[in-house]
């Protein structure tokens, strides 16, 4: 079984000089506390709000607390949005090549949250599976940085739009010295 598909029927943007010149014109910022995640789309009513989809709708990071036994307890979060609801383009995006790619996606694809998403410099995600299969589109990207699922490990190339079946187990990891960037869109089924 491949959890990796290249995909073609998508446009090559130049999402990088996009992406640099927007963090320089300080039009996009990263999260306060954390460099991990930019959301290009966002839910009715929060248009102006590039970080309201970052992380994980169900679990609350920010509030996560460890027990008297040094054990980690992250709890859910109390009013959990769906991907579904990140239905709307922040302003921010508005006549940049990211809302090409977003429209690109919506024609193909029902589309959930879209995000930059970084993995900083020798570092690696949990093991995990989403609930939903993600299209990646690596902005920056270099040798030492891949993802696994299961047991398949895979270097995805900058400029090209990838399917990856996230339902399995997998991780990201960066063992290079640069960060990673990549665009990903979660698919509702």
């Amino acid at each position: 079984m491949t959890y990796f598909k290249e995909l073609t029927n998508l446009p090559n943007l130049n999402l990088s000089s996009e992406f640099n010149n927007l963090i320089r014109q300080q039009i996009i910022h990263w999260h306060p506390h954390e460099r991990d995640q930019i959301c290009i789309t966002t839910v009715k009513g929060y248009e102006d709000d590039i970080h309201l989809g970052r992380g994980s709708l169900v679990y609350d990071w920010d509030n996560a607390a460890q027990d008297e036994n040094g054990n980690l307890i992250v709890p859910k979060r109390e009013n959990r949005l769906h991907e579904q609801d990140f239905s709307v383009l922040c302003t921010q995006f508005k006549g940049t090549a990211f809302e090409q790619a977003y429209n690109a996606l919506n024609k193909q694809y029902t589309v959930g949250r879209v995000r930059i998403m970084n993995l900083k410099p020798k570092t690696c995600l949990s093991w995990h599976s989403d609930d939903s299969i993600r299209i990646h589109y690596p902005i920056k990207t270099q040798k030492g940085c891949m993802m696994i699922i299961k047991n398949v490990v895979f270097e995805m190339e900058q400029d090209k739009w990838y399917e990856t079946n996230t339902l399995y187990d997998h991780t990201a990891l960066n063992a290079s010295k640069e960060e990673r960037f990549h665009l990903v869109a979660s698919i509702i089924n």
